[in-house]
């Protein structure tokens, strides 16, 4: 190599180095390098936030001045999980520039398109462009996200977890309630026949079940507890509008409060789901207002009759468990 060349490629490299330097420069003294800096103004008047993902979509909607998943007949949204994630986006810094190659988008989570496996996230009504949230770093802590439809991929300074997926959005919290103040619970058949019931000591706390059969005991000593208490932080993974067909002899269980409430769970199996019923009655007279600021019970009177709920097949074998499955098996004769 020449010396004009080599003179000439140094120059070429440090023009490289100038380039490199400036852009970091920029970047650390602009004093506004924000993902979006004009997301924390807007926080107040934000009443619609749309995230679209391979699989799914969802819309979050202000309604009320309740949070809301559309998808989902306006049941009301996790709101901690959306404070989180406005939270993030509000506070994120554009870290580092990366990539702004189109074909390298895709090993980011960068796409757009319905084949994408990143998150497009919306603000209607907002002076704010979309943001494309794609995969977590590996080598140091942040996400890749890109700014309208720019190529230039930026590594933001937040871990952004983020889902489209509607029922991942529900506030699905029904109830919950401490062990203590729960009394009893009866088990019904389908066609009403009574089936046990097991009841708490007051003073103990110990739970004896009523009418065990003559020469059976217990598999073990916490045999009972699993269906007794499973009401105590009771929660669901989706929700459906109410199917009545779904519903006719269905089985349930009675559960008394120590502040005179009854919880009425009734359950069904459908198509492979499996799904319950809640009411939430004062002695004779069902509770007409239940809202969020009740101790116990997170669902309102009106999502109690409005609402099918489909919950996990532990929670539903809980709630299904016969009396066999809480006794010892016989010991079969010997020859």
């Amino acid at each position: 190599m020449t010396r004009i060349q080599i003179a000439g490629a140094a120059v070429i490299a440090l023009m490289v180095i100038a380039l490199v330097v400036d852009e970091r420069s920029a970047l650390d003294q602009s004093g506004d390098q924000s993902l979006l800096p004009g997301l924390a103004g807007e926080l107040a008047s934000l009443d619609r936030v749309q995230v679209r993902g391979l699989d799914h979509s969802v819309e979050l909607v202000r309604r009320d001045n309740i949070w809301r998943v559309a998808e989902r007949y306006d049941y009301p949204a996790k709101f901690e999980q959306l404070s989180d994630l406005l939270d993030q986006l509000s506070q994120a810094k554009l870290i580092e520039r990366k990539t702004a190659r189109v074909e390298s988008h895709d090993s980011l989570d960068v796409v757009v398109g319905p084949q994408s496996r990143g998150h497009r996230i919306v603000f209607p009504g907002l002076d704010l462009e979309p943001l494309i949230i794609g995969r977590t770093a590996t080598l140091r802590s942040g996400t890749f996200v890109r700014l309208g439809e720019e190529a230039q991929v930026w590594l933001a300074d937040q871990t952004v977890e983020i889902t489209a997926d509607p029922a991942l959005w529900l506030d699905s919290q029904m109830l919950t309630i401490p062990e203590s103040q729960i009394l009893s619970m009866a088990a019904f058949a389908g066609q009403g026949a009574a089936l046990f019931e097991v009841n708490r000591d007051p003073a103990s706390g110990e739970l004896n079940l009523t009418n065990l059969p003559e020469g059976r005991t217990l598999r073990y000593g916490t045999a009972l507890t699993p269906n007794f208490t499973v009401i105590g932080q009771l929660q669901f993974l989706d929700v459906a509008q109410r199917v009545p067909l779904r519903w006719e002899g269905a089985a349930r269980r009675v559960y008394r409060l120590v502040d005179g409430r009854r919880v009425t769970v009734q359950t069904a199996a459908d198509a492979g789901d499996f799904w319950i019923q809640v009411q939430v009655g004062q002695e004779d007279e069902q509770v007409a207002s239940l809202d969020g600021t009740d101790v116990f019970v997170n669902i309102t009177a009106v999502q109690q009759e409005t609402f099918d709920f489909k919950v996990s097949q532990r929670t539903f074998t809980d709630l299904t468990a016969d009396l066999e499955q809480f006794l010892k098996p016989l010991e079969e004769p010997s020859q």
